[in-house]
């Protein structure tokens, strides 16, 4: 594309996919073999809730998607197949009992 445009915004088109290939490969890679390093990519994550979870409800409170079944005093569960990946459970869990696996 830089050497067949005839013009300065044609020629320098590919400059931020360039520079990025340049800094940031390996995360490209890692995204072609299924992974994301970042943990940002809801294609490549799941959340969990760890044995820390006090049953505070807070986390299904805040599920929109109805992917945590309240069961007070009791840890939580998340049901995978609702889940969106939103992060709202993470980030109003008070003890950080809801992680994030890649």
């Amino acid at each position: 594309m830089k050497q067949g445009s005839l013009c300065g915004l044609g020629k320098s088109a590919a400059n931020p996919v360039l520079s990025t290939l340049r800094f940031f490969r390996e995360e490209y890679e890692a995204h072609l073999h299924g992974h994301c390093p970042a943990k940002k990519c809801k294609a490549f994550i799941q959340y969990q809730i760890t044995d820390r979870c006090i049953g505070c409800t807070k986390c299904s409170q805040a599920c929109i998607f109805q992917a945590i079944p309240p069961t007070p005093y009791q840890q939580h569960k998340i049901d995978a197949s609702k889940c969106t990946c939103c992060d709202n459970c993470r980030t109003v869990c008070p003890i950080e009992a809801v992680v994030i696996q890649a």
